[in-house]
């Protein structure tokens, strides 16, 4: 079953995607036959808050050479019959294989469960936070604007500022409070890192501070030779500032790795955090002192 259903993913991304697609699979060959960049079974696990930048680290370990398990052609990714749809499973982990270098990506709770299987498997494994307004908004921002999403046709029928209220405290799921599912997300995982040194915590507050050391530190993690930050660094920019000069709509639907990030976000994301009445609003749902906005 999980064959034909690889198969009808690829299909679905070719007919769509028809060169990204082709161009993608010729850079994974080259990444699993002929590449001696990153030792072999070198495998790495990003579990992230949405919103975090987690697709930023994805680009990242894909320019340094690891192939997506969630995406490729080469690789078979389980992800049926879980108990949530953002979990791990052994079905999933046993598919990567043992002699390339694979990462994937998931937003996983951090429950018994999954912290068994990061331990059990033993891969590298960082954990990607943001601070929680910001992740609030990206959120919002991509709810609001993207038709496919359930929650589209809750808070796009209110102007901004009232539309951001609604998203905090309402989801298409009738008992989600979305604000205290992402504050519980970062507390949980905060409390492992604090007691698990073998995780390696990705601020994305950091990376806005100094995005050099961001990416060394990835690559300090994986112990892989660090001549390539800078150009890794340098393309990573370029392509932010073409996302940066696009709108939400081009982003999203036009990438074989569907983006968020455009043209609009900044300036969105100040106005809803220069209005004093939205961000009382904010601070009135957060549970902890620390998640909070500072009002001046």
């Amino acid at each position: 079953m999980i064959y034909l259903l690889h198969i009808y993913r690829c299909f679905k991304k070719f007919f769509k995607f028809p060169n990204q697609f082709i161009s993608s699979l010729r850079t994974d060959i080259k990444k699993d036959f002929f590449s001696k960049k990153l030792k072999p079974g070198l495998n790495v696990l990003v579990i992230g808050l949405p919103k975090s930048g987690t697709t930023m680290i994805e680009e990242i370990l894909s320019e340094i050479g690891f192939v997506n398990q969630a995406n490729s052609i080469l690789r078979l990714f389980d992800d049926q019959n879980l108990s949530h749809h953002h979990d791990l499973s052994r079905k999933m982990l046993n598919k990567i294989p043992k002699n390339k270098n694979t990462f994937l990506k998931r937003h996983s709770e951090a429950t018994i469960s999954n912290l068994e299987l990061i331990e059990e498997y033993n891969f590298k494994t960082f954990v990607s936070i943001r601070n929680l307004i910001d992740v609030m908004i990206s959120r919002y921002l991509h709810l609001s604007n993207d038709e496919k999403q359930p929650q589209f046709k809750i808070y796009s029928k209110y102007d901004l500022l009232e539309g951001f209220k609604i998203s905090l405290i309402k989801n298409h799921r009738e008992n989600d409070i979305p604000i205290q599912i992402f504050e519980e997300w970062i507390e949980k995982w905060q409390q492992v890192l604090a007691q698990n040194k073998n995780l390696c915590l990705l601020d994305y507050d950091s990376y806005k501070k100094n995005n050099y050391m961001y990416f060394k530190k990835i690559f300090n993690f994986l112990d892989i030779d660090q001549s390539q930050i800078e150009i890794i660094l340098n393309k990573h920019l370029q392509n932010q500032s073409l996302l940066n000069q696009k709108s939400f709509e081009s982003n999203l639907k036009k990438n074989f790795y569907s983006q968020t990030y455009n043209n609009k976000s900044k300036k969105i994301g100040n106005i809803i955090k220069n209005d004093l009445e939205t961000i009382k609003f904010f601070n009135s749902k957060v549970r902890y002192s620390y998640n909070k906005v500072e009002i001046i």
